[in-house]
């Protein structure tokens, strides 16, 4: 994986529309970390029983980026390409999606198969829309990508 260079906002989103499409919303056994009487679980889920496509709304996936710790994979999988959306489109009110998407790699859990942070799932072709995703962030908002970087590196390197 290789600095790409600038590439525009649109560049940005055309990249990531086509790694990451959306995807059906999974079961709710899927999504949750922890059976139905954790408490974390009987909170979040009320909340977001109410979404049922595959794209999220902004408020949905502020629920589950709130939850990063509780949710599994298929969770994330269901979440990224809204999330990806919203950050480069600019409308996350929250102003915190950027900053936090990067650090979701730098705490990559390769042992967790169930984890939000097991992001083993990726394709090469998704790495590669996040890095310019990452790359985007730091251009635009001069945040540190490096460590999140050399988790895509990794992960290219185990496909």
């Amino acid at each position: 994986m290789e600095y790409e260079g600038y590439l525009t906002q649109e560049e940005v989103l055309e990249r990531v529309e086509k790694a990451f499409p959306f995807v059906e919303r999974p079961l709710d056994d899927e999504l949750y970390l922890f059976d139905e009487r954790d408490l974390m679980r009987t909170l979040i889920s009320p909340k977001l029983s109410k979404f049922t496509e595959p794209e999220l709304p902004y408020d949905g996936v502020m629920l589950l980026y709130d939850e990063f710790s509780s949710i599994t994979h298929q969770a994330v999988k269901w979440m990224f390409p809204s999330m990806l959306r919203i950050i480069i489109k600019n409308r996350d009110a929250s102003g915190n999606l950027h900053w936090y998407l990067p650090t979701y790699f730098e705490k990559v859990d390769f042992n967790g198969s169930n984890s939000a942070y097991n992001f083993s799932w990726l394709s090469v072709e998704q790495l590669s829309a996040l890095n310019c995703v990452f790359e985007y962030i730091s251009e635009k908002y001069g945040e540190s990508i490096s460590y999140a970087q050399e988790t895509l590196r990794e992960l290219e390197q185990k496909i």
